[in-house]
């Protein structure tokens, strides 16, 4: 029985081309692997996108969910090295998109990354979705919600929708993966003066 892996992409905007290049080469490099893509085409909010998504994966009978957020660059053999790990829920290292550099991966004892990476695969409390491969046997043990943005009485946001995903995954008695070993760029914004 072959896997099959559905590619989520969340979609509010315009797909950068440096992702959908991206996104081609992983394709073509995977060829021996069953694609099922799904571009989020309900959901208002980011965490709405992925339910939408999450929610497509299992009722269309995929293995897994790779998330690919619509800024994301990474090279063609991503998917095939996170499947390697045979981990529920894994993810990269990158850095969100705003100045000074912040890293969407924080330590299992929850301290912040900064500095150099581990070397090898580690633990962590949470890591971001931009690039994400999830298990989809472990679903139905999470609590739902499965992805929420929990924000603040004036609107501020607490804690995004991937984070809150790892917590549940947390509480479900699972753990939290990064792989340290895939350069993997942010695509944002930046004033050239």
């Amino acid at each position: 029985m072959n896997t099959k892996i559905a590619i989520g992409i969340p979609c509010n905007r315009v797909i950068k081309p440096k992702t959908m290049q991206s996104l081609l080469e992983l394709v073509h490099y995977s060829s021996d692997i069953e694609l099922f893509p799904i571009i989020a085409t309900e959901g208002y909010t980011i965490a709405e996108n992925r339910s939408y998504i999450l929610a497509q994966a299992v009722k269309n009978g995929c293995d897994y969910l790779f998330f690919i957020d619509d800024d994301m660059v990474f090279p063609p053999n991503t998917l095939e090295q996170l499947l390697s790990h045979k981990k529920e829920v894994i993810g990269v290292p990158y850095y969100s998109r705003k100045l000074p550099r912040e890293s969407v991966v924080v330590y299992e004892d929850g301290t912040e990354v900064k500095g150099e990476l581990p070397d090898e695969l580690f633990k962590c409390q949470h890591v971001g979705t931009g690039i994400m491969l999830i298990e989809l046997s472990i679903i139905q043990d999470l609590e739902r919600p499965y992805f929420f943005m929990q924000t603040h009485e004036v609107g501020f946001t607490i804690m995004g929708e991937d984070a809150w995903f790892c917590q549940q995954v947390r509480k479900a008695g699972y753990k939290i993966w990064c792989d340290p070993n895939l350069e993997i760029k942010h695509i944002g914004d930046y004033v050239y003066e």
